[in-house]
């Protein structure tokens, strides 16, 4: 049972759905393409550097041809992205909403997507500490290397005090919701020893900049 710990909680409804930008697509590992499915124009993804304007491929049965890689999100149009589970697995779905139509892009296994980012971006804290994937990510790590029972908040050092309130500022600021529960158990040896857990609404992980925000809190006492 857990005892002496610190809770920094925001409740709400977890998010599912919001809108990226193009950076974020990128870090995902994806092209964006303008060019025709069957012959029809639509907008659509290729795994990062493996296709090239002009090229004509076929893929799970349908033709494609690339007529421009964008570099950019087109105009008066938004990607959009959600999370859904489907038989007990989670997947990620986005698609270019435009003026004219909306277009699927992609439905992927989230953990093998967020791997790939986190690698690339060398989110180390986020790859090394991240438990499940669904709506939500939770993340859990220890870092206790002595006998001892947990201290109160009364007690914890300045440089803790400063970690719960970067929480505060993520939850508040970046993701609306979130659940952080810390144990501290003091420093030895120039070494701070805690316990957490952190649980986060797993498309906002999908943005670079919470990515970055989530990585560099958690190692902050590292």
């Amino acid at each position: 049972m857990l005892e002496g710990y610190y809770i920094v909680e925001n409740t709400g409804i977890v998010p599912a759905e919001r809108r990226f930008r193009f950076k974020d697509l990128k870090a995902w590992g994806y092209d964006l393409h303008l060019g025709t499915i069957d012959g029809k124009e639509a907008y659509f993804v290729s795994r990062a550097g493996t296709r090239e304007e002009g090229e004509t491929y076929t893929e799970n049965g349908k033709e494609y041809h690339i007529s421009e890689t964008q570099r950019e999100i087109p105009k008066n149009a938004r990607l959009l992205a959600r999370i859904v589970i489907e038989r007990g697995q989670p997947y990620l779905e986005f698609w270019l909403e435009a003026e004219e139509a909306n277009y699927p892009l992609a439905k992927e296994d989230p953990r093998l997507i967020l791997h790939r980012f986190w690698t690339a971006k060398k989110f180390n804290q986020l790859e090394k500490h991240v438990r499940s994937v669904g709506l939500t990510t939770d993340f859990f790590k220890d870092r206790v290397f002595v006998k001892s029972i947990p201290l109160p908040f009364e007690e914890y050092p300045p440089k803790v005090r400063r970690v719960l309130r970067e929480v505060r500022d993520v939850h508040r600021d970046m993701t609306g919701f979130g659940r952080f529960v810390f144990q501290y158990y003091g420093e030895e040896d120039k070494t701070h020893n805690y316990r957490l857990w952190w649980l986060l609404p797993t498309i906002h992980l999908f943005d670079v900049e919470v990515s970055n925000e989530v990585d560099k809190v958690l190692a902050m006492l590292d």
